[in-house]
């Protein structure tokens, strides 16, 4: 009899052909309106049916008919020309093509929709693990994360590289970022994304490094969302309503002789550019800062998008307080908007970045700015992208470093 059954269900799906609007019918439709499964025995068979299907810009899916089990696999490649006009005389101007990013994303969830996974890895010069997490979903105002990913801290920092109104971040968050770092956070948000927080506990020490020493990196984020929920997105796509952020962060760090050498300049460049500490020694930091050095960065941020034209102002300020010498402060700032002349498809932006530093600690102070010029063109958003910037360096602390850089990039995701 299971044997008929299967020879008529075969038949049936070979020769039943379309419904009525034209789109076929699956094996389990046809066999519960030819009577040979029940409704409740078609209901099981949907949950236990599994789905898979490319989504553009996220990569392939897979997942459980129940979404309990979901496994999804991309990336993105952005591959940048860069020509640079030195202003010293003593060597020759560069012209350099590179592979800036190819990262390799595999993140989804298993057990439930609220247990989930994220690996990150980029492969552009040799595997790199980025983002290695797990995260629990209490619900809206509550989820705890742990592992290895980029801890509150500037706007800018946290909106994904592919998502950037400019081929590069601005000086300003290249210099006090604090990159990836292993810990554990709880974020959420309250009254449909009108407030959303992350607040974190962290080793301090930047991607792939162990915590020498029972010190941590405490940093946290505000965002306030008026208008409605703001997409960490820099490209000014048309929007019917204004949208606007203003949002706001903090992080705290005590950092000893065993925390030096431990690689900040892979990632933390609050360590490395900012405060200088990665060129150092263990012998050199107790020396010149003695037992401990206590940092403080807070940073505030607006951004504002309507009908095209988006605009996005951020504020840096670090205090550096060292056990041993006088304490110094240093900040920075980046004001940027850019307007799509052609909606989707041609932007021009314009950004203006600055950084400055005291000069008590003089093997790490600065004072430098950067005005650049964007066009972006978008063949399918950032799915598939080209973007161009001309960037006019004036550092006023060092002689014949007054460069002028040209970068052509593409980005496509996978």
């Amino acid at each position: 009899m299971k044997k008929q059954i299967f020879v008529l269900a075969l038949m049936l799906a070979a020769t039943a052909g379309f419904t009525r609007s034209g789109e076929a019918k699956s094996i389990e439709e046809i066999l519960k309106d030819k009577g040979v499964i029940t409704a409740e025995e078609y209901q099981e068979a949907l949950k236990q049916k599994p789905n898979a299907a490319y989504v553009a810009g996220k990569g392939f899916k897979a997942a459980t008919a129940d979404g309990n089990y979901a496994l999804l696999i991309g990336g993105y490649a952005q591959l940048i020309y860069r020509y640079t006009d030195f202003d010293s005389q003593a060597g020759d101007d560069r012209s350099d093509f590179d592979i800036r990013r190819f990262k390799l994303v595999l993140q989804g969830n298993i057990y439930s929709k609220n247990f989930g996974y994220k690996f990150q890895g980029d492969v552009s010069s040799g595997f790199v693990t980025e983002d290695a997490l797990l995260n629990y979903k209490f619900g809206a105002p509550l989820t705890v994360q742990v592992g290895q990913f980029k801890p509150p801290q500037s706007r800018q920092e946290l909106t994904g590289a592919g998502k950037q109104l400019f081929p590069e971040r601005s000086l300003a968050n290249d210099t006090f970022n604090l990159g990836r770092d292993q810990g554990v956070q709880a974020a959420g948000s309250f009254a449909d994304k009108l407030v959303e927080y992350r607040l974190g506990l962290f080793n301090g020490n930047g991607p792939n490094t162990g915590n020498p020493d029972n010190r941590h990196m405490v940093s946290g984020r505000l965002d306030l969302n008026p208008l409605g929920a703001y997409a960490m997105d820099e490209a000014g796509w048309p929007v019917d309503e204004p949208l606007v952020n203003v949002g706001g962060s903090f992080a705290w760090n005590k950092v000893g002789a065993s925390d030096i050498g431990s690689g900040f300049n892979r990632d933390n460049d609050v360590m490395d550019v900012a405060l200088g500490l990665d060129a150092l020694n263990a012998a050199g930091f107790t020396a010149a800062y003695g037992s401990d050095l206590t940092w403080l960065l807070w940073t505030a941020n607006l951004n504002a998008t309507w009908m095209g034209a988006v605009f996005a102002a951020e504020y840096f300020d670090l205090n550096a307080d060292p056990d041993l010498g006088s304490d110094w402060d240093a900040d920075g700032y980046y004001v940027q908007a850019g307007y799509q002349v052609i909606p989707k498809t041609l932007e021009l932006a314009v950004r203006y970045s600055e950084v400055e530093s005291d000069d008590v600690n003089a093997s790490s102070s600065f004072d430098k700015s950067e005005t650049q010029f964007g066009v972006n063109y978008y063949f399918a958003k950032h799915n598939l992208k080209v973007q161009s910037d001309y960037t006019m360096v004036e550092d006023d602390l060092n002689d014949d470093m007054d460069d002028n850089i040209f970068r052509l990039q593409a980005q496509f995701y996978y």
